[in-house]
């Protein structure tokens, strides 16, 4: 197979993957989901965490404030992670069954990744404790700073490829992971879309900037700020979803062999 053939591989993966947006709408419930979940999630977090501080001082509990705060934090990004996770499994089975030729639905996918849900948690447990590694040796700066990015990149993919094999299959999170080796084989699609297709992600986000700010010089700066917002996370929306499905139809249709109808690739 050429290189040509890896380069149109990844292009027809993602010209699937925007064609499944318009094939299922179920699909953006997701994504939206997690948007506005993790908003509520964060706003509560910091609301809450002082308040419970006030509360522990005046029934007299004795309070160590930094061990207090990081466990805390720590619990709460686990929290976060786990949600995620979940809802990144749902959206998973629900692009598994669209592949299908299937009119998925949200309760679908919250359906089997609820089944996965002891994976799940490993899944994000580990997530943390990597995360944890890559913010150790980013704040040591030189050549341990590059290998936490370097480390980080990795997983984040891996990461992207072990959530649909722990959802469209029967493996369980250790049985996922051992499988990443047959990934080397589809390096060029994953770099073809991380490299060259995902920044346009970023392309837009700046193009946004500069519609709200247009809105902003013309109606005013809170309607700039509002427009901003929105455009925004559409944007998260749809680099999200597009993630999601297109890893996902990456796994199926490179490692696991199965055919997507109206996708033709090169193997």
């Amino acid at each position: 197979m050429g290189f040509f053939d890896r380069l149109a591989n990844a292009w027809y993966i993602f010209t699937k993957s925007l064609s499944f947006i318009g094939r299922d709408k179920s699909l953006l419930v997701i994504p939206f989901l997690l948007i506005f979940s993790v908003i509520i999630f964060c706003i509560l977090f910091f609301f809450l965490f002082p308040i419970s501080f006030l509360l522990a001082s005046k029934t007299g509990v004795a309070i160590n404030v930094s061990i207090s705060i990081i466990a805390n934090f720590l619990i709460f990004i686990l929290f976060i992670y786990v949600w995620t996770t979940f809802l990144g499994a749902a959206q998973s089975w629900m692009v598994h069954e669209v592949a299908q030729g299937k009119n998925t639905k949200v309760l679908s996918g919250l359906k089997r990744a609820i089944k996965n849900i002891l994976d799940i948690l490993l899944f994000s447990l580990v997530e943390l404790l990597i995360t944890i590694l890559i913010s150790s040796l980013r704040r040591k700066g030189g050549l341990l700073r590059a290998a936490g990015g370097f480390i980080g990149l990795i997983t984040g993919i891996a990461g992207k490829l072990v959530l649909p094999a722990m959802i469209v299959t029967e493996r369980n999170f250790i049985e996922s992971v051992k499988q990443l080796g047959k990934a080397i084989k589809i390096i060029p699609e994953i770099a073809t879309f991380e490299i060259g297709i995902r920044p346009l992600t970023s392309l837009i986000t700046w193009i946004s900037l500069g519609i709200a700010f247009l809105f902003g010089f013309a109606f005013g700066f809170a309607t700039g700020i509002i427009i901003f917002i929105i455009l925004i996370s559409i944007v998260i929306m749809f680099s999200i979803l597009i993630n999601q499905i297109y890893y996902t139809l990456l796994y199926l249709t490179m490692i696991e062999k199965k055919k997507v109808p109206g996708l033709k690739l090169s193997r």
